[in-house]
């Protein structure tokens, strides 16, 4: 019998975070649309950490649009150019920087280490939102859109935002 949604978002708040969050949702019987949705998610944050942009590129529908990662601070140290935050088709070319310039540096994978926090996974029919939180110096927030399309759930949107604390 598949979950409630009531249920899988209890489930996914329960057990706890990151990876543990993700494997526990399609290990302990959410429905299928979710445990398709959290493994899309997972894939494409494994695949981030260890700079595998084709397989990033992969998880995204041909005309996803993303709202690249920005930083909320009225304080910060430096010059930001807007147009560097402005919507983009396909994966967020600060991505991509990010992995050329730790691979440029040297580093060998896995580059990062994506730990996804206060998961949140919904199902509407052939669309999901998923949100959730990566934390450390500043708190990360990440919503993605997911489409099923052609039978294959894809990234349709990704909205990425970080809020920088006061200290």
């Amino acid at each position: 019998m598949p979950m409630t949604k009531r249920a899988f978002r209890k489930l996914s708040a329960a057990a706890g975070t990151g990876r543990v969050a993700l494997l526990v949702l399609i290990a302990a019987g959410a429905g299928a649309s979710e445990q398709e949705v959290g493994a899309v998610l997972d894939g494409f944050l494994r695949a981030f950490e260890n700079g595998d942009l084709e397989s990033m590129e992969a998880a995204f529908a041909e005309d996803a649009l993303t709202f690249p990662r920005s930083i909320m601070a009225t304080d910060l140290d430096m010059d930001i150019d807007v147009r560097d935050y402005r919507r983009v088709t396909g994966i967020d070319p600060q991505m991509r920087a990010l992995i050329d310039r730790l691979k440029a540096e040297g580093r060998t994978p896995p580059y990062l280490s994506l730990d996804p926090q206060d998961l949140d996974v919904r199902v509407y029919g052939d669309a999901a939102v998923a949100t959730f939180h990566l934390t450390g110096a500043r708190l990360g927030r990440r919503t993605f859109v997911l489409a099923k399309l052609d039978g294959e759930w894809k990234i349709v949107h990704l909205h990425a935002s970080n809020v920088v604390g006061s200290e």
